[in-house]
């Protein structure tokens, strides 16, 4: 049947909005499905027609008009072109209201069934702190091992600092106060202690 032609069976629809509403929501509910008979001998009697087969070319009108309108995006100017000029004024108007009324919503529900699996996009913002040194938790000293410490009687871990021309120097217990660290001869006695550098002036 052609387009023309099957919108002629709008003057079979009842101009009751809660009719029109409840007829028209049930077929985009089941536009997958199919309408059950039940269904269709409800809208036989609602519709006051006298057979099912009546009913038929009448569901198609208006999944017709419900394609239109959701994956064509047909808006009110649009939809009413389509309408025989004879229609009622009230039924025009109102199968237009009803249309522009679920448009947006079954719109989306199409979207979300072409696209099941996509997820709305969020945005995750990472806030880094300027000029702000990292914070570092030190390590006790009783769990440093033992081989990272120097060995105070392993001679390969000692430094001799008369190699490199300074003077030794040494520190009380409390560690503040530094002295020379004298020189003791090998055949002298221990009075013949003398500093370092006074040594190494009577050796010039």
């Amino acid at each position: 049947m052609a387009e023309d032609t099957l919108y002629l069976q709008l003057h079979k629809l009842s101009s009751v909005e809660q009719i029109l509403d409840q007829i028209l929501t049930t077929l985009w509910k089941t536009r997958r499905s199919g309408l059950r008979p039940p269904d269709k001998s409800r809208f036989q009697s609602l519709l006051s027609l006298p057979s099912l087969p009546d009913l038929d070319p009448v569901l198609a009108c208006l999944r017709l008009l419900i394609r239109k309108s959701v994956h064509e995006n047909f808006n009110g100017d649009d939809l009413l072109k389509l309408f025989p000029p004879d229609l009622s004024l009230d039924l025009q108007s109102l199968l237009v209201l009803l249309l522009q009324k679920y448009q947006s919503q079954w719109k989306e529900e199409l979207a979300k069934e072409q696209h099941p699996h996509s997820l709305p996009r969020t945005s995750v913002s990472c806030q880094i702190k300027a000029n702000t040194p990292p914070s570092f938790t030190p390590l006790p000293s009783s769990d440093i091992p033992n081989s990272l410490w120097p060995r105070q009687d392993d001679p390969s871990t000692s430094t001799n600092l008369g190699d490199f021309g300074a003077s030794p120097i040494i520190a009380d217990a409390a560690g503040f106060r530094l002295a020379p660290l004298l020189m003791q001869q090998d055949a002298g006695p221990p009075d013949n202690l003398l500093p370092l550098g006074l040594l190494s002036l009577s050796l010039q």
